[in-house]
């Protein structure tokens, strides 16, 4: 009887460590992960009939494999082909899955995202160099590629302001 109460305790003192590692673990995944907030501007364009664009906002590697979807803006399912290095990349292969990153078109206006660093599953981006890329494309209007090289996992904040050409305007991101 002794021998199979050492034996339940030190069981016990084991399941007490997992535990412990776990939700160490689980902490350091929230706690590390290093926010970007992004402030897009959609131009007002002085154009005849004006469609409101669809923009695609993504993460992906330096050898540019999608990593994770930030937004997506859209209207209609079947024009999400027309932006076509984010629908390469992220869009035909898990776009049913992007609901929570995915909302109507916007009309010329300055706009927020914020992204805690975290996949679909909630887990954090593995540190390392990435792309974050933006693609916009408007119906009888014209298209945006645009890519910024940042770094994450290196807890250092970074600041970077681009320019879109015709259906992007400005473009500011601050990696905190």
């Amino acid at each position: 009887m002794r021998d199979r109460i050492k034996t339940m305790k030190k069981n016990n003192h084991i399941n007490i460590i997992l535990l412990l590692f776990v939700l160490l673990n689980l902490t350091s995944q929230y706690t590390y992960a290093q926010s970007i907030d992004i402030e897009v501007t959609i131009p007002k364009l002085n154009v005849g009939t004006y469609h409101r664009p669809y923009v695609a906002i993504w993460l992906e590697t330096d050898r540019r494999k999608g990593v994770h979807t930030l937004a997506v803006w859209h209207e209609k399912d079947d024009w999400l082909k027309d932006m076509r290095q984010w629908w390469r990349k992220l869009g035909r292969k898990d776009f049913t899955e992007n609901d929570a990153t995915s909302s109507a078109t916007r009309k010329p206006d300055t706009y927020q995202i914020n992204w805690n660093g975290l996949d679909k599953k909630g887990k954090k981006i593995p540190p390392g160099e990435y792309y974050l890329s933006f693609e916009a494309a408007r119906e009888a209007g014209g298209r945006d590629y645009i890519r910024q090289k940042i770094t994450l996992g290196n807890n250092t904040p970074q600041h970077y302001s681009l320019k879109g050409d015709i259906e992007l305007g400005n473009i500011n991101i601050r990696i905190n």
